[in-house]
């Protein structure tokens, strides 16, 4: 009985830990930051939620994060139509890194973030072409799109220096 009640507060921590860095994540989101500077930091904690909560939770917060740029406004409405893309760029990018995140540093940090900015550039650039969406508005969307790549390296190296770090303050391994 004692294991059960042990097992039920380590989860409930977890979920609590995910909740808090759900709140940073849309917080970041809120401030204001120019897009770039965002997406780094978003990717960032995406890469520590996995490190340091799992795989779950980082889906978790790879699925939710794109409705904070809604509501923070990063995510301007002409890429609305986009949301469902921006999500499986996310989700590509935790599964990938997961996968690969024992492999060499080139291989784990450029091949998911590749992935991401292929599937939200590619994909998202398919919607905008689909949709007719005006000439003003494909200026505006492309370097957002194209950004992703380079926002998701910046985030996967910084989120590991992030947890590395923590792991050197509690007296871990690295």
């Amino acid at each position: 009985m004692h294991e059960d009640n042990v097992a039920s507060r380590q989860k409930l921590a977890l979920a609590a830990r995910t909740g808090i860095f759900l709140a940073v994540l849309l917080a970041v989101q809120l401030v204001g930051l120019p897009n770039p500077l965002t997406g780094t930091i978003v990717n960032a904690i995406f890469i520590f939620v996995l490190l340091y909560n799992g795989l779950r939770h980082a889906l978790i917060l790879a699925f939710l994060s794109p409705l904070g740029g809604i509501v923070s406004g990063h995510l301007p409405a002409p890429m609305y139509p986009v949301l469902p893309v921006i999500v499986c760029g996310n989700l590509s990018l935790v599964v990938l890194y997961f996968i690969f995140s024992k492999r060499g540093m080139s291989l784990r940090l450029v091949l998911p973030a590749l992935a991401k900015g292929v599937i939200i550039g590619g994909a998202g650039y398919m919607i905008v072409q689909i949709l007719d969406i005006m000439a003003t508005a494909k200026w505006l969307l492309m370097p957002v799109l194209g950004l992703q790549f380079f926002t998701a390296v910046a985030g996967l190296f910084i989120g590991e220096k992030l947890y590395q770090s923590l792991l050197r303050g509690r007296g871990a391994s690295v």
